[in-house]
């Protein structure tokens, strides 16, 4: 009967299985320069990407290598520190010295960073994932199973964001630089979020395909607390959640299945949620070399919609359904992150990154956790987990004589990202996999001209993630469970993935 099939259908695909959403940036990284630095730097961080990996970074000096103002031994530290333009190209004296800085410039440009500046980017990123999962046997089942996971793997995303120095409006304590940033990513195509709520039984990577895909939007301040030493920033993760009710009337209780539009009503109050992000960079010059220290705390985000009501009723007899439901989607974990940048000249810069990522927090929401208990499905849960980030830049113009003029940077980075998911020895099929992954970038600066009166910094960022191969063996004794699981659609299986990635994209400092 109709009536009994959506209940039996509908609801359970809908409401029963625990969907966990990243987002583009959680799992390919936000802006070409962090790609090409395989995310490391949340010391150093001070574009329109800090919202993401360090909000305190919006306040740090636009220029690293003008840090040293004020300082004791500046002039010693000028000889080892080379200032850069905003086109990236050094500072000489007026005797066009290129390995030494003049006093006179070096005050210029410390002056320059007292005033209020602005930066803009844009970038695109496009991602092609490779996934295959092979089971030991198969049927027709699994082969659909394996096919649904395994595609609509390749996409992109437009990212772009502003650092606004709120002194070209007002008067802040001693001057001192307090900016907004604002950082936005989103799916090419426009999707704010895709849904993909599978029974915890499907093949499912965690951060793949539509499992990446919603809207990041982070917003802050950050303040510059001690002059080019210590800044720090708060901002908040913006997403929805809210609670809500369905009903339809009128359902008939017709056995051939022909499509019903029943009298329905729908009333959804969604209302602002998310979470706070925090951190700090602290800067210390030793020995005429530049230590950066930072952190960055980025809070649990998720959707949920709790309660959401539902009813339904035959036209016959008016018999009702009460459904109890609830959505708890779109989860992303508490991360910490702590870093080190050393900067040993202009054209030396070393990152180490640590990031926690709290995955044992997750639990279902209620309505979920009830059934699963009711059917006896249960599912391990996830790991906590630390990851190692590792990156290196360099101007080549400082070792190539032909280049010393050519305002180019180059990255490479190196990571690995532990697995957040247990052996998948139950009912469930939550895939992911340890991870290890290298980066390449570079950067380029173009002076102004007749268009733009800014000069332009155009980054590009290449990274290739290995997912290591990973086995999952199936318990026959767990299967046996549930009537609702055929051992046959639970075979053994292995599976990996290769992920490349690419962005490019430009920032305006001004």
């Amino acid at each position: 009967m109709k009536y009994f099939r959506f209940a039996l259908v509908v609801i359970p695909a809908l409401f029963v299985s625990p969907s966990l959403f990243a987002e583009i940036a959680e799992s390919f990284g936000l802006g070409p320069r962090a790609v090409g630095f395989s995310g490391a730097g949340v010391a150093s961080v001070n574009d329109w990407t800090s919202g993401f990996y360090n909000i305190a970074g919006v306040t740090s000096p636009i220029s690293e290598r003008a840090i040293f103002g004020n300082q004791e031994k500046s002039e010693e530290a000028s000889g080892k520190i080379k200032l850069l333009k905003d086109d990236g190209s050094l500072q000489s004296d007026e005797k066009g010295n290129k390995d030494a800085i003049d006093k006179k410039l070096e005050a210029e440009v410390l002056a320059k960073e007292d005033k209020p500046t602005h930066q803009v980017g844009m970038n695109y990123l496009f991602q092609a994932s490779l996934p295959k999962i092979t089971p030991v046997t198969t049927n027709e089942k699994v082969a659909t199973n394996v096919s649904l996971a395994t595609k609509n793997m390749v996409y992109g995303a437009v990212q772009m964001g502003l650092v606004f120095d709120t002194r070209s409006l007002m008067n802040t304590p001693k001057n001192i630089p307090i900016r907004l940033g604002v950082a936005l990513s989103i799916r090419d195509n426009g999707t704010i979020a895709t849904v993909n709520d599978t029974s915890i039984q499907s093949y499912n990577f965690m951060r793949l395909g539509r499992e990446a895909q919603r809207i990041l939007i982070i917003a802050g301040l950050g303040a510059q607390v001690w002059r080019n030493r210590l800044s720090i920033g708060v901002g908040f993760n913006t997403f929805t959640g809210g609670k809500g009710r369905f009903s339809m009337t009128n359902v008939e209780i017709d056995p051939t299945g022909k499509t019903q539009v029943p009298n329905a009503e729908t009333q959804m109050d969604l209302t602002p949620a998310g979470a706070p992000v925090a951190g700090f960079q602290f800067r210390q010059n030793i020995k005429n070399r530049i230590l950066m220290v930072g952190f960055n705390w980025r809070g649990e985000t998720y959707m949920q919609v709790d309660p959401l009501d539902a009813e339904a009723y035959t036209q016959l007899l008016n018999i009702g359904l009460p459904l109890r439901l609830a959505i708890l989607d779109f989860y992303s974990p508490h991360t910490f992150t702590l870093g080190f940048t050393y900067l040993h000249d202009e054209a030396l810069k070393l990152s180490l990154d640590g990031e926690f990522q709290w995955w044992n927090r997750f639990q279902v929401n209620t309505a979920r956790a009830e059934y699963q208990k009711k059917v006896n499905e249960p599912w391990a849960k996830f790991k906590n987990t630390i990851s190692v980030k590792f990156g290196v830049e360099t101007r080549p113009g400082r070792y190539v004589s032909r280049l010393r003029e050519v305002p180019l940077f180059l990255r490479a980075g190196f990571t690995f990202i532990p697995a957040f998911t247990p052996d998948q020895t139950g009912y469930s099929n939550f895939l992911d996999n340890n991870k290890i992954g290298y980066s390449l970038g570079a950067s380029y600066f173009l002076n102004s001209n007749a268009l733009m009166k800014a000069p332009m910094e155009i980054i590009f960022g290449f990274q290739h993630q290995i997912w290591m191969s990973r086995t999952s063996t199936k318990s026959g004794d767990v299967l046996t469970l549930s009537n609702t699981n055929d051992p046959a659609n639970q075979p053994d299986y292995t599976y990996n993935a290769h992920v490349f990635i690419a962005s490019l994209g430009v920032l305006i400092k001004f």
